[in-house]
C-alpha cells in the first residue's frame, strides 16, 4: 500500500524518522509527490530550492553526511540530467578544505576488483570530462601509481579518427597575443634498474601499427626549434638520437624546401664544439654489406659533390671512376691519381720552333701566384734534337726552349711546387713524413694490415660498439593490447547498460 504525507508537518517528521531514528517503514513514502515510484520519491515542485539538502554543521563529524550501500547489481547512485535545455552539469562538488590532500572527490576500489574507478560514456556533443582551474593549484589531473605501476591514461579510439590527448596552450588561436614557457607533454622520469625492453624506462614511448607516422611535430612560429635532444650527462656515451629503419626507406630524411633564402643554407650541420684534443669526426658514414660493396657517402652537387675545405686525404686509392665507354652497361673505368711526396702543380703542353730552331711558352697568367721551384721536362717531336735545352727559365710567365729543328716541335712539362696562400700560411702541411702524436701514437689506419685487433685503429670508437642495432619495441605494448582485450567487452555491455 502507497502512501502520501503532503502536509509539511508530516514531511518534517517523517525526514526526522528517516534521519534520527531507527525507525522502519516498509511502504514508499513520496514527498511533493502523490505516486512515489521507489522507498523515497522526493520531488521539487516549486520554480527555486533543492529538492533534497542535508546539512552536517559538526565541524568535528568525520562521518560522511550521506552514506549510501547498495549490494544490488545496479549504480549505486543513478544521476540524470532530464531537462534538454540545461547547461549546468548534472553533478556539481564544491570544495573548501584547505588541507594539503584535500579532494573534490574520493573514489576508492576494492583491491580484487577488475573493474574501473570512473567510467564516462559520452554520447552527446559536449566534453567527456571537462576540468578547470581557477584557485592556486597546477595540476589537472593528478595519477598516482606509486604503490602500484601500470598505466596513468589509457586512450582508446578503437577504428574512429580523433586525438587521443589535445593540449591547447595559446590565449588566441588566431592571433596569439600572450603566453608563456609551455609544453603540451613535459615528462620526468628517473630510474635507476632496468625491467623492460627500454632500458631504464624513457620520457616518451609509443608504437605506430599503421601506415601513417609514429611521430608528427610542425612549427609554425618565426623562430624556434622544431626538435631539441640535449644529453647533459657528461659520462653518457649513448647517441643523442638513435634511429632505426627495418624497412626500405632511409633512416633520416632531412629537406629544405625553401626557394627565397638569403645566403647559403645547410640542410644538415654536424660538428664537434667542444674543446677536448683528439680528431672527432663532424660526420662518419659506413656501409658494409659485403666485401666489395657499399659506399659510405655520396654526395651529389651541381657545383661539387663533394667539397672539402682544408686537407683531403685517403688511406685507400683515390680515383675517377666512370662507366666503360666500350660497354657502359657492364664494365666500368678506373683512373688512379699519381701520388708524390710533394705538393704539385702539373702544367703541359705543344710548341712549335720557329727559324732559328726556339719556342717561347706562355703560362697561365696565375702561375707566378701559386707555384715556385719548377723542374722541365722536354720531348722532341718529328724528328731527333739532341741539343735541346731550356734557355731561359720561367719568368713573368714565360719560358724559352732553345736548340730545337726550325718548323719541328717540341711537348714540354712544368711540375711545380705548389705555394698559394694556404700553403704559404701553412707550410707544415707540405709534411710527408708526419709524427704519430697524443691520442694518435700507437694508433693505424688500417690496424688490421699489420694484424693488429680493431681497438688499435685511428679512429676506432667504443661507443658507436655498445650501440647495437636492436629490434624497438615499447615494452607497455602487450600490457596495452592485453588491457583492450580484456576491457573491449565489458565497455560494450557498460554501454548497452547505460543507455537503458
Amino acid at each position: 500500500m502507497k502512501k502520501s504525507y503532503n502536509s509539511l508537518a508530516l514531511t518534517l517528521t517523517m525526514c526526522m524518522v528517516f534521519l534520527f531514528s531507527s525507525f522502519s517503514l516498509n511502504a514508499q513514502v513520496g514527498v511533493g509527490t502523490t505516486t512515489p515510484d521507489a522507498q523515497l520519491d522526493i520531488v521539487a515542485p516549486a520554480a527555486t530550492g533543492n529538492a533534497l539538502q542535508v546539512n552536517d554543521d559538526n565541524t568535528t563529524n568525520a562521518s560522511s553526511s550521506v552514506w549510501v550501500r547498495n549490494s544490488g547489481l545496479g549504480y549505486g547512485i543513478n544521476l540524470q540530467t532530464l531537462n534538454t535545455g540545461s547547461n549546468f552539469p548534472s553533478l556539481g562538488i564544491t570544495q573548501f578544505g584547505t588541507g594539503a590532500i584535500s579532494r573534490g572527490l574520493d573514489i576508492n576500489m576494492d583491491a580484487t576488483t577488475g573493474a574501473y574507478a570512473l567510467a564516462v560514456f559520452q554520447n552527446g556533443a559536449g566534453d567527456g570530462i571537462y576540468n578547470q582551474i581557477n584557485g592556486s593549484g597546477i595540476v589537472g589531473v593528478y595519477n598516482d601509481l606509486s604503490d602500484h605501476g601500470g598505466i596513468g591514461d589509457f586512450v582508446d579510439l578503437d577504428d574512429n579518427d580523433g586525438t587521443g590527448v589535445l593540449v591547447y596552450g595559446v590565449d588566441n588561436g588566431a592571433a596569439p597575443t600572450s603566453g608563456g614557457d609551455v609544453f603540451a607533454f613535459n615528462g620526468i622520469v628517473r630510474t635507476n634498474t632496468a625491467t623492460g625492453a627500454f632500458v631504464n624506462g624513457g620520457v616518451l614511448a609509443g608504437q605506430q601499427f599503421g601506415v601513417g607516422h609514429g611521430t608528427i611535430i610542425t612549427h609554425s612560429g618565426t623562430a624556434g626549434r622544431n626538435a631539441e635532444f640535449n644529453i647533459t650527462n657528461a659520462a653518457n656515451a649513448d647517441a643523442a638520437i638513435f634511429s632505426v629503419h627495418l624497412g626500405q626507406g632511409s633512416a633520416i630524411v632531412a629537406q629544405n624546401q625553401n626557394n627565397v633564402l638569403t645566403g647559403t643554407i645547410t640542410v644538415a650541420d654536424f660538428a664537434y664544439t667542444g674543446t677536448d684534443i683528439d680528431d672527432h669526426i663532424g660526420i662518419e658514414g659506413a656501409s658494409t654489406p659485403a666485401a666489395g660493396w657499399g659506399i659510405g657517402m655520396l654526395g651529389t652537387g651541381n657545383w661539387y659533390g663533394v667539397a672539402s675545405i682544408g686537407d683531403f686525404t685517403a688511406t685507400g686509392a683515390k680515383a675517377f671512376t666512370i662507366d666503360h665507354p666500350q660497354d657502359p652497361a657492364n664494365m666500368m673505368l678506373k683512373h688512379f691519381s699519381v701520388e708524390s711526396n710533394e705538393v704539385l702543380n702539373m702544367y703541359r703542353g705543344v710548341e712549335a720552333f720557329d727559324a732559328s730552331g726556339k719556342a717561347i711558352v706562355s703560362l697561365p697568367d696565375y702561375y707566378d701566384s701559386i707555384n715556385i721551384n719548377p723542374s722541365y721536362q722536354l720531348t722532341p717531336i718529328g724528328a731527333a734534337m739532341p741539343n735541346l735545352y731550356i734557355e731561359s727559365e720561367i719568368a713573368n710567365g714565360q719560358f724559352v726552349i732553345a736548340g730545337g729543328v726550325p718548323n719541328k716541335k717540341v711537348s714540354w712539362q712544368i711540375t711545380a711546387e705548389r705555394n698559394d696562400p694556404y700553403f704559404q700560411q701553412n707550410p707544415e702541411k707540405k709534411q710527408d713524413v708526419v709524427t704519430k702524436e697524443g691520442s694518435r701514437n700507437g694508433k693505424y689506419f688500417n690496424p688490421e694490415l699489420y694484424n693488429q685487433p680493431k681497438e688499435k685503429g685511428m679512429f676506432y670508437n667504443a661507443n658507436k660498439e655498445k650501440q647495437e642495432l636492436t629490434k624497438v619495441r615499447n615494452s607497455n605494448t602487450k600490457q596495452l593490447e592485453d588491457r583492450k582485450a580484456e576491457s573491449a567487452e565489458a565497455i560494450k555491455e557498460e554501454k548497452v547498460e547505460d543507455k537503458k
